[in-house]
């Protein structure tokens, strides 16, 4: 009796698997886009100007082992490799000058940098100051390894950027970074040691020799690639590469639609990387005025607005993005209109029109017509911990372009100018 049950028990585990492998399935990827990212906060209206002043700590710099002050090493300072004007540079941005590597740098939101020291109430002063670095280390023990203590490196210090009013010396904003990154150990300097066969053994080793590889260097490498972005994480806008998901489905040869589906999303795909340049559907966007103008899919060229090469050339990319996107939202509506959700292939089908509907929205910037087919695909009660992770995504960065709008979804009337070109794309 109990071999008869077995046998049937495997039976069906080997039915249930088939059932699986042949169902229809879909396959989501995630596909890299330059796309504009708001910033934390955003700069008061009526600034028009501005100007740097960075502050080096003159405080030695502490070294800690396992949180145990452990000497000092001579303050962070200028020298002849890390010159106070290179490191400006590429923080502030010029209109002409090239950065260290020879990239153009926009200014901050494009308003106007100026090295003097102006004092008016339409100039602000963003003040970098430098504070409370440190080398410090933590010490592990390893049982049944030889030797068993070992370590890590790490520096740290903290970043505060204040936005102060050149007239009256107000802080009308303040942000703090605080930074602790591990270090990268060569060990290519005579008495290198990997570990110790005591904890006091590797502190006395760390209290003499934790900078000895180059730590000076990785600390100043950090503030030129950083102090810039941070920035702009906090009042600019940027523009880079985040991943969306896309989705396409198995089994395409079930229905001329599912293919279609597929072929459209390769050529996003394809696009994206740079390796296609999309056939545009000129009828189906003219025969769509409706659906356009209700989802904000609108083009409205304000090239105008943009004075800066770098951005300008960024706000032209997207508008061609707006246009693409267009063109395969309008698409994926079209097959989900033919599509038949009680059929289990079909259902398939009609997700992935609507989290490729999702996803370009949110390419655009439109979070509320991306909420809308999110909550379709919910509805189809399919996936749903994968539709969950897209609205999740959605949400976040709605709330960063919502810090930029009043409860009434208009702008702020605090907001300075400048962000207008990038909120009512």
């Amino acid at each position: 009796m109990k071999r008869k049950i077995t046998l049937l028990l495997v039976a069906l585990f080997f039915v249930s698997f088939s059932v699986k492998i042949t169902a229809q399935s879909y396959k989501s990827e995630v596909v890299s886009f330059y796309n504009y990212m708001y910033p934390e906060n955003y700069l008061p209206t009526g600034y028009h100007s501005y100007s740097v002043k960075l502050h080096l700590s003159p405080d030695l710099i502490v070294v800690f082992v396992d949180g145990e002050k452990k000497g000092t090493r001579p303050p962070l300072a200028f020298n002849a490799l890390f010159t106070e004007k290179d490191l400006m540079r590429s923080i502030v941005g010029t209109d002409t000058e090239p950065d260290v590597k020879g990239y153009h740098i926009p200014t901050i939101i494009e308003l106007g940098y100026t090295t003097r020291d102006a004092e008016s109430k339409d100039h602000f002063i963003i003040d970098i100051s430098i504070k409370n670095v440190a080398y410090t280390a933590t010490i592990t023990e390893t049982k049944n390894v030889d030797p068993p203590f070992s370590y890590q490196i790490f520096y740290r210090y903290d970043a505060v950027y204040k936005i102060i009013n050149s007239a009256t010396k107000e802080v009308v904003m303040e942000k703090s970074f605080n930074i602790k990154e591990p270090t990268t150990i060569l060990g290519g300097f005579e008495g290198y040691k990997v570990g110790g066969k005591t904890r006091a053994e590797v502190a006395s080793y760390l209290t003499v020799n934790i900078d000895r590889d180059l730590l000076f260097n990785q600390v100043v490498k950090n503030l030129q690639s950083n102090l810039r972005s941070r920035l702009v994480s906090w009042i600019d806008v940027a523009y880079y590469q985040e991943g969306y998901y896309f989705s396409r489905i198995s089994k395409e040869d079930k229905n001329p639609i599912f293919a279609k589906l597929n072929q459209n999303v390769d050529v996003i795909e394809k696009w994206a990387k740079g390796k296609e340049e999309p056939v545009l559907d000129d009828a189906l966007i003219a025969a769509n005025t409706e659906f356009i103008e209700k989802n904000n899919l609108v083009i409205k060229d304000e090239s105008k607005l943009f004075q800066d090469e770098v951005r300008l050339k960024n706000y032209q990319n997207v508008l061609k993005k707006k246009k693409v996107l267009t063109d395969f939202i309008l698409k994926m509506d079209q097959y989900s209109k033919e599509l038949d959700q009680k059929d289990k292939g079909q259902k398939v089908a009609l997700w992935a029109c609507y989290v490729n509907m999702a996803s370009s929205f949110e390419l655009l910037n439109n979070s509320k017509s991306s909420l809308e087919y999110i909550q379709k695909a919910y509805d189809l009660k399919y996936q749903e911990g994968k539709v969950r992770n897209i609205e999740e995504e959605v949400k976040a960065r709605e709330a960063k372009r919502n810090v930029f709008f009043d409860a009434n979804g208009e702008i702020k009337k605090d907001v300075n100018e400048r962000y207008f070109k990038y909120l009512t794309l």
